[in-house]
C-alpha cells in the first residue's frame, strides 16, 4: 500500500470535531473550548505522569471510567481488560539472559478540548523499537475512550534522514540518556504564541490546494524553507517530499487514496489528524495519524504513523 497520504490530506475530509458550530458564536466557542482544554489538561498531565514516568500500571484504574471505550485492536473495553492485557504481556517468557530494559522517550503531548494525545517511542538495546501515538477522550473528569496507532521504527541508520520518527533520540544510548518527561517532551511544547485556530486555518488552506490537484504547488507554497521530515520513508526537506511524491504517485494509473478523517487534536503550532486510509480498488485499510507543525504560517515539520487495520478486534470496535 502506497504510504503518501500524510502529504496529500485534503481539507475536504476535515469537517469534524474541533470546530465551532454555525449556531454558536466563535468567541463563545473559543472560551468554552479553552476552559474544557484546561480541565482536560489536568487529567492528562496527572495520568501521563503516573503511567509513563512513574510506570504505575494502576493509572487507568485511577483516571479512567471502569467501562471506558477501547479502540486498540488487542484489548477489550474497560479497565479490567486493560489490566488483564498488561498482566499477560508482562507474564510472557523472557529470553535468558534478559536484555536491558527498553528506553522510552515522550516526544509530544497535545491537549485540545476533551481530547489529549501523546507521541512516544521505545527503543530496545538492539536499536529496534516502536513509535506510538495515543489519543484519549475525557468525559466528566475521567478517560472515557482511547485510540492508538503503532508502527515499528527502523534502525536509526536505515532512516533517510537523522531526524528520527519522533524527535531524535532513536538510538538506544541516546534514548536511555534522555530524562523522560511529560512536562518537557522531546519535540518541545506547543508554541503559546501560535493560536490553534490559525494553525487549523493554515492546514486547511494547504489541504484545499492539495484537494484541487495542486500537490507540488502546495508543497512549494505551504512548506517552510526549513521543513523537517520524520517519516521513515521520505527524505528530509521540501525536495525530499517532492521526489517521493513523484516516485510513488506520479504514475497516471496510480490508485487514488481514500481518506476519512475521524478527529483532530490541535494545540498551538501543532495539528494532529487521525484518519482511516485506503486505496481505491485495493483491499485493506490502515489507521493513520499525521502531525504537522507550523512556523510563519507554513508547515515546518511533519510526522506520521501507520498501522494496518486487522479483520477483527478484541472489543469488536473499529480502530477509529
Amino acid at each position: 500500500m502506497k504510504r503518501i497520504a500524510g502529504l496529500l490530506l485534503a481539507a475536504s475530509t476535515l469537517g469534524i470535531a474541533g470546530c465551532a458550530t454555525a449556531e454558536e458564536p466563535a468567541t463563545v466557542a473559543s472560551a468554552d473550548r479553552a476552559a474544557q482544554t484546561e480541565a482536560t489538561r489536568k487529567v492528562a498531565m496527572a495520568f501521563l505522569d503516573t503511567y509513563f514516568i512513574k510506570h504505575d500500571l494502576s493509572a487507568y484504574a485511577q483516571f479512567a471510567k471502569p467501562d471506558f471505550i477501547q479502540h486498540n485492536p488487542l484489548m477489550a473495553d474497560g479497565v479490567e481488560a486493560q489490566r488483564a492485557y498488561m498482566n499477560k504481556l508482562f507474564a510472557m517468557p523472557k529470553p535468558v539472559p534478559a536484555p536491558p530494559p527498553q528506553a522510552h522517550v515522550i516526544d509530544m503531548v497535545l491537549v485540545d478540548g476533551d481530547l489529549f494525545s501523546a507521541m512516544h517511542h521505545g527503543v530496545n538495546a538492539d536499536g529496534t523499537g516502536k513509535l506510538f501515538v495515543d489519543i484519549w477522550r475525557v468525559e466528566d473528569g475521567k478517560i472515557a475512550e482511547h485510540w492508538d496507532v503503532i508502527q515499528d521504527m527502523p534502525l536509526d541508520s536505515a532512516m533517510p534522514h537523522r531526524n528520527g520518527m519522533g524527535c531524535g533520540f532513536q538510538t538506544y544510548d541516546a534514548a536511555k540518556a534522555r530524562p523522560d518527561s511529560v512536562l518537557a517532551p522531546a519535540c518541545g511544547l506547543p508554541d503559546p504564541k501560535v493560536s490553534r485556530e490559525q494553525s487549523l486555518a493554515d492546514y486547511r488552506a494547504y489541504g484545499d490546494e492539495v484537494g484541487k490537484g495542486g500537490v507540488l504547488s502546495a508543497i512549494d507554497k505551504w512548506f517552510h524553507p526549513d521543513y523537517r521530515q520524520h517519516s521513515p520513508v521520505i527524505a528530509d526537506g521540501k525536495q525530499g517530499a517532492i521526489d517521493y511524491l513523484q516516485e510513488e504517485w506520479g504514475r497516471p494509473d496510480a490508485p487514488k487514496p481514500v481518506l476519512h478523517a475521524q478527529r483532530i487534536v490541535a494545540e498551538g503550532d501543532f495539528v494532529l489528524v487521525h484518519y482511516l486510509y485506503s486505496l481505491e480498488g485495493v483491499p485493506g485499510e490502515e489507521a493513520h495519524i499525521d502531525v504537522f507543525r507550523f512556523k510563519d504560517n507554513k508547515i515546518v515539520e511533519h510526522w506520521d504513523v501507520k498501522q494496518k487495520v486487522p479483520e477483527t478486534t478484541a472489543s469488536g470496535r473499529a480502530m477509529w
